[in-house]
């Protein structure tokens, strides 16, 4: 009797051990949204106001310090509408993903799914948000840090994103936005969206 016991724990704790040692071999799915995070955190940005000076495409050049997958596009706009959200190659300046994101909650984020596009951690995207719905170009918010009205430090990381440097183009359609925005400048629009990868 006492060696059908002494086997079964023998037993079980084998099992328990396996069981334990799979679940750490087990990869984990991670999510981000820079943007909304970066917003959140009030610390590179820590207030808004809501400007409204034409029909612009505000982006972001950032790089990623993991490979991974942009699997959403987003925004959040201080009115609601239909607004373009874009995805750039930024040494090429090639599209590669956009959606049309409709919004109707001006205090949150809204995001749109997209089929997974792979990214490379080190090279160097935009991400980008054009302020015009139906020809008409809309309120928008820039975040900036107190006191100034306009200045954050670039280059600033959030999670596994950094971003570089704030950039615009004057236009009514989306198109890439090729002006510098400068070392010091706001975070315009904002356009957001969410990466995937895997530890």
């Amino acid at each position: 009797m006492k060696k059908t016991i002494y086997a079964a724990v023998i037993f079980l704790t084998i099992g328990i051990a396996a069981t334990s040692c799979k679940k750490d071999n087990t990869t984990k799915t991670k999510t981000e949204n820079p943007a909304k995070a970066t917003i959140d955190a009030k610390s590179v940005v820590d207030t808004n106001k809501v400007a409204n000076t034409g029909s612009w495409e505000f982006g972001q050049k950032f790089y990623t310090s993991k490979n991974g997958n942009i699997t959403k596009l987003g925004c959040k706009m201080a009115v609601k509408g239909n607004f373009r959200v874009s995805l750039w190659d930024f040494t090429t300046k090639n599209l590669i993903a956009a959606t049309t994101v409709n919004v109707s909650d001006t205090l949150h984020f809204t995001y749109n799914t997209i089929s997974p596009t792979a990214i490379t951690a080190n090279t160097r995207y935009v991400i980008s948000l054009n302020n015009t719905d139906g020809g008409v170009n809309k309120p928008y918010y820039t975040y900036y840090k107190k006191p100034g009205v306009a200045y954050i430090t670039y280059p600033f990381t959030t999670g596994s994103i950094t971003y570089e440097i704030g950039l615009y183009a004057s236009s009514a359609t989306s198109v890439f936005p090729n002006l510098n925005g400068g070392s010091l400048d706001s975070f315009w629009g904002v356009p957001d969206l969410q990466f995937e990868y895997t530890e």
